[in-house]
């Protein structure tokens, strides 16, 4: 997912809800050793998972909402969201959409790593089965299809982004979403 993403070797980057560590590896690997690297979870649990992965020994963590970071302003040259707003419901992604801005440098770019909507139904049927979005009790359901309603596009341009490009991923099953501030 993260394989057409620019990132220099300079970068100062924050994976925002980076859970256990799964996409901060394949941005460290990208970014790659020269780079400032930053991991911030809600949950506890899942930074302590991601801190004892061998390949991330240089990456710092922090547990943080990510609508309410301890960053400046102008810090980052890049802020991933990774699969994480399709769990919040629309005011929360807005707030974390709008303090990825807040603390990226001018010209600096947020990077949303998400949950797609496949246009063929063979192909939603599988995803949908695959995340068990076929069970009435699965909580991230009515916020993913509120999110995929609204567009997640135009939540980032409705945060200030500009520029803002989609890439279907995977037979739509996920989006790479970009924007510039």
């Amino acid at each position: 997912m993260v394989a057409d993403v620019d990132c220099r070797p300079q970068d100062v980057i924050l994976d925002m809800c980076c859970g256990t560590g799964g996409a901060t590896s394949s941005i460290l690997k990208k970014a790659g050793s020269g780079s400032k690297l930053i991991g911030m979870d809600l949950s506890s649990g899942q930074i302590k998972v991601a801190a004892k992965r061998p390949e991330l020994r240089k990456v710092q963590f922090l547990e943080g909402d990510a609508g309410r970071t301890p960053f400046r302003e102008y810090v980052f040259d890049k802020v991933f969201i990774t699969h994480a707003l399709h769990e919040m419901p629309r005011e929360n992604r807005l707030r974390a959409l709008a303090e990825s801005r807040r603390i990226l440098k001018n010209n600096g770019k947020v990077i949303v790593l998400e949950l797609g909507d496949p246009g063929k139904l063979l192909d939603r049927l599988f995803i949908g089965f695959w995340f068990f979005y076929w069970l009435p009790f699965n909580f991230e359901t009515p916020t993913r299809r509120d999110m995929l309603k609204r567009g997640l596009t135009e939540e980032v341009k409705q945060a200030g982004f500009r520029q803002v490009t989609r890439t279907s991923k995977y037979r739509g099953a996920f989006q790479v979403v970009e924007g510039t501030k």
